[in-house]
């Protein structure tokens, strides 16, 4: 995983752990990702298909 993509999906984690995890808090139900994290994740995966796909013809 590249790095930017880690530190968003950690920070994801991160805060759904610690919103969950406190005393008397209400679960926490599984949430689609926000809208900018899946743009992210596809502008990466888009980047680096591209890239192979470079490096494949080389």
């Amino acid at each position: 995983m590249e790095m930017p993509a880690a530190f968003v999906s950690a920070v994801d984690s991160v805060t759904y752990e610690f919103a969950s995890a406190r005393p008397n808090a209400p679960v926490v139900p599984h949430v689609e990702r926000p809208r900018r994290i899946r743009a992210v994740r596809n502008g990466l995966a888009r980047g680096i298909t591209r890239a192979a796909g470079l490096l494949k013809t080389a």
